[in-house]
C-alpha cells in the first residue's frame, strides 16, 4: 500500500511531507480497529452454537458498542480539540485493548455486553474520532488525497481480516482468536503512536501545501474561547445536524449487510469460508470507491456523488432475496462495495467547505454520533427481525429504505461553495 501511495503522490506532482506519514499511521490504526469491529457478524454463529444464544441477544452487544461509540464521539472530538488528539488516542487504545482481552473471557451475555459493548465501544470512539481532525490539520492543500488514502483503510481492514479471522475461528475458537487479535493490536498501536503528532507545530514544520514564504495556517492551534465560539456557530447551522442524519441513515443501510451477510450466506447453506470471501470482496471493492470519492467530490459535485453512492448501496440488495447462488453473492458484493465505500467519503470535504479551518473535533464527533447510532440500530434490528420472522427479508428491505431516505437527506444540504460560518 505504501508504494502505491508514494507513486500516487509522484504522479500528482506532489512532494513528500511528514503529513503522509500521519496519513499512513492513521490508516493502519483504522485498518486494525475496523478489522475487529466490521467482522462482528462472523462471531454470531460461533457464539450461538457455543452458548445457544439467539442472534438478537448476541447483536445487542454490537448495538451497545456502537451506541457507546456514538454517544461518546462528540466528547472524544471535543477532548481532542482541548487536550490534544494523541493523548486521547493513547487512552482510547488502552481501553480498546482491555475490552478485547475481557471479551475473550465472556461466557455470559452480561459480560459480553460490558466487554464488547461498553469497553470496546468507548475505546473505539476515543481512538478513532480524533483521526480526521488530525489529518485535516496536516493538509492545507490536497486534503482530498490525504482523506482518500485514509478512507481506503476502512475497506482494507475487513477485506484482509475476514478470511484470516474465519481461519482463526475455525482453528482456535472465538476466545483464543480475541487473545491473538489483542496481542497484534497492542504491539502495533504502541509502535505507531511513537511517530504520531497532533499537528505540524509539534513536529516543528508547516502543514502540507504551506511554504515558509506563505502565510501560516489559520488554525493549527486555537485558544479555547475561540474554539468554543466557532463550535457554537457550527452547531447553529442546519448542515451540522443534517450530516449527522445522513451518516445515521447510511450506516443503518450498510450495517445490516455488514453484520448479516455472512449469517445470511450460512442460512443459505454456503460455507463459512465462502461466506467470509463475500464480506472480504465487498470490503475490498469498497477500497476503490473510498480512495476515489474524496478526489471526485472535491472536483465535481459532492452531493451528487454521495447520492449515487447511497443508491448503489440500496439497489444491489435486491439480488439477495431468496438466492443461494454464491456467484450472485459475489456479484452483489462488488456493486454494493462500490456504494458502501463511497457513502462516507464526502463528509470531510463538506466539513472543510462549510466550516473552513475551524476545529473539526465537534463536527466530526456529531457525524460519528449519527453513524454509530445507525450502525447500532441496523446491527441489532437485523438479528431481532430474523428471530421474529425466521428470515432476513425484512432486514434487507429496511436496509434499502434507509439508504433511499439518505438520498433525500443529502438533497437538503446547501450548496457547499460557501463557508457557513463567519470568523
Amino acid at each position: 500500500m505504501f508504494k502505491t501511495i508514494k507513486q500516487t503522490i509522484h504522479n500528482n506532482g506532489l512532494t513528500w511531507h511528514y503529513a503522509w506519514i500521519i496519513v499512513l499511521i492513521a490508516s493502519v490504526i483504522q485498518t486494525l480497529a475496523s478489522s475487529i469491529r466490521m467482522t462482528f457478524g462472523m462471531l454470531i454463529t460461533p457464539l450461538s452454537e457455543s452458548f445457544n444464544w439467539s442472534q438478537g441477544e448476541i447483536t445487542i452487544a454490537y448495538a451497545i458498542s456502537n451506541i457507546v461509540s456514538a454517544v461518546s464521539a462528540p466528547l472524544a472530538g471535543s477532548l481532542g480539540d482541548r487536550f490534544g488528539e494523541k493523548k486521547i488516542m493513547i487512552i482510547g487504545s488502552i481501553i480498546f485493548i482491555i475490552g478485547l482481552i475481557f471479551t475473550s473471557y465472556s461466557k455470559n451475555l452480561t459480560t459480553l455486553y460490558i466487554s464488547y459493548g461498553f469497553i470496546i465501544g468507548f475505546g473505539h470512539s476515543l481512538l478513532l474520532v480524533p483521526l480526521i481532525p488530525v489529518i485535516m490539520k496536516w493538509f492545507k492543500k490536497h486534503l482530498a488525497l490525504g482523506i482518500s488514502v485514509w478512507m481506503t483503510s476502512w475497506g482494507i481492514g475487513p477485506a484482509l481480516s475476514s478470511p484470516i479471522i474465519a481461519a482463526l475461528l475455525d482453528q482456535f475458537g472465538w476466545m483464543k482468536t480475541f487473545w491473538i487479535l489483542g496481542i497484534i493490536f497492542t504491539i502495533s498501536i504502541i509502535y505507531l503512536l511513537r511517530y504520531f503528532h497532533d499537528n505540524p507545530t509539534s513536529k516543528g514544520i508547516l502543514p502540507f501545501g504551506i511554504s515558509h514564504n506563505s502565510d501560516r495556517p489559520e488554525n493549527n492551534t486555537t485558544d479555547p474561547k475561540t474554539t468554543q465560539k466557532l463550535q457554537k456557530l457550527i452547531r447553529n447551522t442546519h448542515e451540522y445536524w443534517n450530516m449527522c442524519s445522513i451518516h445515521f441513515l447510511g450506516c443503518v443501510g450498510h450495517s445490516i449487510i455488514l453484520i448479516y451477510i455472512v449469517t445470511l450466506a450460512l442460512f443459505q447453506n454456503i460455507t463459512l469460508i465462502k461466506a467470509s470471501i463475500v464480506l472480504s470482496l465487498m470490503s475490498g471493492t469498497s477500497i476503490i470507491s473510498r480512495f476515489l470519492t474524496p478526489l471526485i467530490c472535491e472536483r465535481f459535485g459532492i452531493r451528487t456523488f454521495m447520492s449515487i453512492s447511497f443508491l448503489l448501496q440500496a439497489i444491489p440488495i435486491l439480488l439477495l432475496f431468496g438466492t443461494n447462488n454464491i456467484w450472485i453473492f459475489y456479484f452483489f458484493a462488488v456493486f454494493f462495495g462500490i456504494g458502501y465505500g463511497g457513502e462516507a467519503g464526502g463528509f470531510p470535504i463538506l466539513n472543510r467547505r462549510y466550516y473552513g479551518n475551524a476545529p473539526m473535533g465537534g463536527p466530526t464527533g456529531i457525524q460519528f454520533l449519527g453513524g454509530g447510532l445507525g450502525m447500532a440500530l441496523g446491527g441489532w434490528l437485523g438479528g431481532m427481525l430474523f428471530d421474529f420472522y425466521g428470515n432476513y427479508d425484512l432486514s434487507l428491505i429496511l436496509s434499502i429504505c434507509a439508504s433511499i431516505a439518505g438520498i433525500f437527506s443529502i438533497l437538503l444540504l446547501q450548496n457547499p461553495k460557501r463557508n457557513l460560518i463567519s470568523k
